[in-house]
């Protein structure tokens, strides 16, 4: 991911600048999370906020099954995501967040950029380590 300055990959909008600079100064609450996030955050392309119209158990379904439409969306276009946990996590942080995004219940804040270098693909288990055949 690059800044701005570099001339290449997502930028922050002009118009999201402020808003990004409002989420890393309310949701540093000391410490090494809060500065490594305010540093993330302020390093980040794009911020995005995927929530919810209320908190029920099927809310975090929905806001499941939609998280993994934007991470296959955005894997297929090149783009890699990330995710700023402690302003969803801790109660006051979320409801400045759900403040800040005008209301909703924000489940997930995600980072989006194109990578500056290829990273190699995650490992995974064989594939007949996890599905199972239902006999004949």
């Amino acid at each position: 991911m690059r800044p701005r300055r570099r001339g290449d990959g997502l930028t922050v909008p002009a118009l999201a600048a402020p808003v990004v600079q409002l989420v890393v100064r309310t949701f540093d609450m000391g410490g090494g999370v809060g500065a490594k996030d305010r540093q993330l955050a302020e390093a980040s392309p794009l911020l995005a906020v995927l929530g919810t119209v209320s908190d029920t158990l099927h809310d975090w379904l929905l806001a499941g099954q939609a998280l993994q439409r934007v991470l296959l969306v955005a894997c297929r276009h090149g783009l890699q995501a990330s995710y700023l946990n402690q302003p969803i996590q801790v109660p006051m942080l979320r409801t400045k967040l759900q403040q800040l995004i005008g209301g909703g219940f924000p489940q997930i804040l995600l980072r989006l950029g194109y990578p500056s270098d290829e990273i190699p693909a995650a490992p995974r288990r064989p594939i007949e380590d996890v599905i199972q055949s239902a006999p004949a």
